[in-house]
């Protein structure tokens, strides 16, 4: 496997539920009312923010360099 950046993925997958708890919150009793594109957003987000991470920030918080 190629050496991810730990940090990217641990925020996208931060990303990923809280954008999901968000979409999802409704009224008691009534269902989500978002358009479909909304939802795209949460794997095209995640994979931004992996991107970000692994080809322009280049800093992992979780590795540490000897």
């Amino acid at each position: 496997m190629k050496n991810r950046n730990i940090t990217g993925i641990v925020l996208a997958v931060i990303y990923c539920v809280v954008l999901f708890e968000i979409l999802t919150d409704a009224p008691p009793g009534e269902a989500p009312n978002n358009p479909l594109w909304v939802y795209a957003m949460i794997p095209l987000g995640a994979v931004v923010i992996i991107s970000l991470f692994d080809y322009v920030i280049k800093f992992d918080f979780f590795k540490k360099k000897k």
